[in-house]
């Protein structure tokens, strides 16, 4: 372990979140039409319809546990710099990056369900895993502290950084 990087700041964690969600939409494009090619769902409502949320859930888990655990970061997190840690700056374990992701995912679907059933205006509460980063101490989002993890803004190796010449 290499100490505590400095914690991710709001504007870096907002743009790693637009660029997952370009890379995301090609993973979840050619998942979802495999999915939608083999079961020959049409997006009717049904117990296919709940399967298809399911599968595309669990190719979100699966594709997020893997990028945030063991050190490995995904495109966009190498490109902004940026790793998941545990509060103590160490590697993430394989529970503890699902742990984020099912803390992140149950928020963000009870969002959406309060929004739904109770009052569009409740779909702001998307917004609460992240707004609690301007006033955590060390930036962290809800769903990190339910989880134990942080995400930190890493220096580039010293082979990667420019040098005057």
């Amino acid at each position: 372990m290499r100490g505590r990087d400095p914690a991710a700041d709001p504007w870096r964690r907002l743009m790693g979140i637009a660029y997952e969600s370009i890379v995301l939409f090609g993973v979840l494009w050619f998942a979802d039409y495999a999915f939608s090619a083999l079961t020959q769902f049409r997006g009717h409502p049904g117990p296919l319809r709940t399967a298809f949320q399911l599968f595309t859930l669990g190719v979100l888990g699966v594709y997020f546990t893997w990028f945030w655990s063991a050190g490995r970061r995904s495109l966009p997190m190498k490109t902004l710099a940026l790793q998941l840690q545990t509060r103590d700056g160490g590697q993430v374990s394989a529970a503890r990056a699902f742990a984020r992701f099912a803390a992140a995912s149950v928020l963000a679907i009870g969002a959406l369900a309060a929004a739904r059933y109770l009052h569009p205006a409740l779909a702001l509460l998307l917004l609460a895993p992240y707004a609690w980063t301007l006033v955590d101490r060390d930036r962290r989002a809800l769903h990190d502290l339910m989880a134990g993890t942080r995400l930190a803004h890493v220096a580039a190796p010293d082979a990667m950084r420019s040098v005057d010449v």
